[in-house]
């Protein structure tokens, strides 16, 4: 027999992933213009996102990327 599956968008769903960000709060963001941003990855400690952020500008140098802590859960 298959367990049932709660659909994707549910609230199960939802409050998985608002979880999850709870325990991830370190952002690595790439700003954009027009006072946009978007997030590229999220860590449990901020050395984690600040060595990603040292790849991340070895790779993409034209890019502006920050750390930020994020309050938003």
């Amino acid at each position: 027999m298959i367990p049932a599956q709660s659909p994707k968008g549910s609230a199960d769903c939802f409050a998985a992933e608002n979880y999850w960000r709870q325990l991830h709060p370190w952002c690595v963001i790439r700003l954009l213009p027009n006072v946009q941003r978007i997030v590229i990855q999220r860590f449990r400690q901020r050395n984690q996102a600040e060595e990603y952020v040292k790849v991340l500008r070895q790779l993409v140098p034209t890019a502006t990327h920050q750390i930020v802590f994020d309050l938003e859960n």
